[in-house]
């Protein structure tokens, strides 16, 4: 379907690619305007649809890309692809979108606002892409430590549902400024972590 896209030369399709992940990352899916799109890139409207057919297919391009390549970059924390304990992962996670935060704020706004705005066309294909990475993470996982009476899926609904609660601070508070982040991003972290913990070792004295 993106074949005329994947043809073009690797930094030209970085730029789209870029481009295209700040409009929506600013102005979410319902607001962005493709005709600012290609404004900046300098492309008529039917090169754009040329290349993703609708908004909505560059928007389902533009998450898949995202699913992949974060995946990609942060398995590569691993240590040499060993098992990785269970809470280790997500403290990888942590420092991971740190570095995001700081480097690319755009990349993890459009992120957020996946989760927190899923256009209802497309909400399926995110829900099917997340169990599917959530799987690969499960593959690269030491679970000999945790409780045998422990449902991991329901644990991955909490750790999930933190985030999103984090997201939605963050989503209230950086009012569009994307340098905000480079200021405030370990406060998010550290309130993350906090989550973390509680989900870990939980509520109760012992």
């Amino acid at each position: 379907m993106y074949e005329t896209f994947e043809n073009l030369p690797s930094d030209r399709k970085e730029q789209i690619l870029q481009v295209c992940i700040e409009e929506f990352a600013k102005n979410g899916y319902e607001n962005t305007s493709t005709n600012t799109i290609v404004k900046r890139l300098g492309i008529s409207k039917g090169l754009l649809f040329l290349y993703f057919k609708s908004k909505m297919h560059l928007y389902s391009y533009l998450i898949e890309y995202l699913f992949k390549t974060q995946y990609d970059k942060f398995i590569k924390l691993f240590p040499n692809r060993k098992l990785t304990e269970f809470f280790d992962l997500f403290n990888h996670m942590v420092n991971f979108y740190k570095d995001q935060l700081k480097k690319n704020p755009y990349i993890v706004v459009f992120l957020l606002k996946i989760e927190l705005s899923t256009p209802t066309e497309i909400k399926w294909e995110i829900d099917l892409l997340r169990n599917e990475y959530d799987k690969q993470f499960l593959i690269n996982l030491n679970m000999k430590h945790i409780r045998k009476d422990i449902n991991i899926q329901r644990t991955m609904d909490l750790l999930h549902l933190a985030s999103y609660h984090i997201g939605q601070m963050v989503m209230r508070d950086y009012d569009g400024d994307m340098d905000y982040f480079k200021k405030h991003a370990d406060k998010y972290i550290k309130e993350y972590n906090e989550y973390l913990d509680i989900i870990k070792l939980g509520t109760y004295e012992r």
